[in-house]
């Protein structure tokens, strides 16, 4: 498996596809790793099982939630690098206001004086893909209909819990290849954008 990885990977470097990234070499790693493992999947195991439905159902799981990753790990450095000179921005959507309890009421059961504190969350760890996909909406950073496909990703991609998972529809090849082109289409588009505002 790892010699066909490598191929993968390989692949990618060539063709130059993370190259934008550049200054988060783990990230542009860790990116032609999944891209690879996305590929491998693809052409080397749903293909090879178009018989076996529910091993082929949960394969093609697995692709759709890794392209997710995928976009979201270039959308988030997509965004970042947009406003890391924006403070005003960052400050809108990092920071978060949150209850501490100040003093207990004595003759009341779940009863307290609270202060409201504002304090600003770190954006690397804190802010969630949906928040992403609001800020960059929010702020108009990129095309509507990318957006809407970024969302649609964001949607699939959470189909890993089992909950949400029993109530979707099965995946059919046809739309883990049309995921394929989509993927390329936004990345293609983030590539292309994100080098307009350095």
């Amino acid at each position: 498996m790892q010699k066909k990885l490598n191929f993968y990977i390989n692949f990618f470097k060539q063709i130059n596809r993370f190259e934008f990234i550049k200054w988060n070499v783990e990230l542009k790693n860790a990116l032609y790793l999944f891209s690879a493992y996305v590929s491998f999947l693809y052409y080397e195991e749903v293909l090879e099982m178009k018989n076996d439905d529910e091993l082929l159902e949960i394969k093609t799981h697995s692709a759709f939630i890794y392209l997710g990753s995928i976009i979201e790990a270039v959308f988030f450095y997509f965004v970042e690098e947009k406003l890391k000179n924006d403070e005003k921005s960052k400050r809108k959507y990092l920071e978060i206001e949150e209850y501490k309890k100040v003093q207990d009421l004595k003759k009341c059961e779940n009863l307290y004086i609270c202060e409201l504190i504002k304090k600003e969350v770190n954006f690397n760890n804190s802010i969630n893909f949906n928040a992403l996909i609001n800020w960059a909406k929010d702020k108009k950073l990129v095309d509507e209909k990318i957006i809407e496909r970024i969302n649609s990703f964001r949607k699939m991609r959470n189909r890993i819990h089992i909950n949400v998972y029993k109530s979707w529809k099965l995946i059919v090849l046809d739309e883990l290849e049309k995921a394929f082109i989509e993927t390329k289409e936004i990345l293609d588009y983030l590539e292309d954008n994100i080098e307009e505002y350095k």
